[in-house]
């Protein structure tokens, strides 16, 4: 993104009461990991790593949280 990394939009996000729910995906080719500590710490919900990206995973990560998201809704 060219004004700002995942790390401080997920920062954003969070901050914002009305999208502070919105589950956030992280992917990244940044593997280390500190890095993937940063990223739940701003508050990302998964974070996925390029290099070993798979679409299987990505929709059994989305299917994960939309469950999630029900069920604190219900």
């Amino acid at each position: 993104m060219p004004n700002m990394d995942g790390l401080v939009l997920t920062q954003q996000i969070r901050a914002d009461s009305a999208l502070r729910q919105v589950p956030v995906i992280l992917v990244t080719s940044l593997d280390s990991p500190d890095d993937q500590v940063r990223g739940m710490e701003a508050g990302a919900d998964a974070y996925i790593v390029k290099s070993s990206f798979s679409q299987e995973g990505l929709l059994e990560t989305v299917a994960r949280l939309i469950t999630i998201q029900r069920s604190r809704h219900a």
